[in-house]
């Protein structure tokens, strides 16, 4: 009887405990679920600036470099020579503009796959973050087949409580107590780690939104040397 009614106060105790902790982990549900929806958010603007800046602003300057370019050699052809001295310093004139935009270039070729060979890496750590997934699924999977079969479990026994002994009820008890234990661990490092990804992703869409702003900025930078440009092209015709 005495091992009875410890075993009922050490239940009631975990009662209010797992109410606790099932708080607790459904607030970390929440939580998880929104730092997940920033992370989506950025990624988004990631890859809206990444195409404003690569496809757009990059595009636009390397028109502006090609033309540059095409009028210098215009003019350049244009000069007029006299004696073998002066076409020497045009022809010299020639390779130099020639040699300034393949060196260009080619440092440009080298960024970009400097940033492929980054990007690619950054994908394969994302087929590494989908099979993770895929792995968490299937536990989730594993977990509620386990799960099911406790509930034939009960159904086979016609919802009647089998008859326990306290020492059985004690193990179960126990069982419980070190999982509580556990769970309120994982709890406590799931807040701690929460923390920290919610300020980092905060931190992130802050930087994006200037990122923004200064892709634009620096677009127009890019138009007016193409109003530049243009007015080169007029002078020449």
């Amino acid at each position: 009887m005495e091992n009875s009614e410890s075993n009922k106060q050490v239940v009631a105790k975990h009662r209010e405990a797992i109410s606790q902790i099932e708080a607790q982990v459904m607030e970390m549900k929440n939580l998880a679920f929104q730092s997940r929806s920033m992370i989506e958010e950025n990624r988004l603007m990631i890859l809206g600036n990444y195409s404003a800046t690569f496809m757009g602003n990059r595009q636009l300057a390397n028109s502006n470099t090609d033309d540059i370019f095409k009028i210098r050699d215009e003019m350049l052809n244009a000069m007029v020579t006299e004696g073998e001295l002066q076409e020497n310093y045009v022809d010299a004139l020639k390779n130099k503009a020639k040699l300034d935009f393949l060196r260009h270039r080619s440092q440009l070729n080298s960024s970009v796959l400097a940033i492929s060979e980054r990007l690619a890496a950054i994908n394969s750590a994302l087929v590494e973050i989908n099979s993770e997934i895929m792995g968490n699924n299937a536990k989730i999977a594993i977990f509620n087949s386990q799960q099911l079969a406790e509930n034939s479990k009960i159904l086979e026994e016609s919802l009647s409580a089998p008859t326990p002994t306290p020492d059985t009820n004690a193990e179960i008890i126990d069982s419980n107590s070190a999982a509580i234990e556990a769970l309120s661990a994982n709890v406590s490092r799931n807040k701690s780690k929460i923390k920290e990804i919610l300020a980092t992703s905060a931190k992130n869409s802050e930087r994006l939104r200037e990122n923004k702003e200064n892709i634009y900025k620096r677009r127009q930078n890019i138009l007016e040397n193409r109003k530049k440009i243009e007015a080169f092209k007029a002078k020449s015709a």
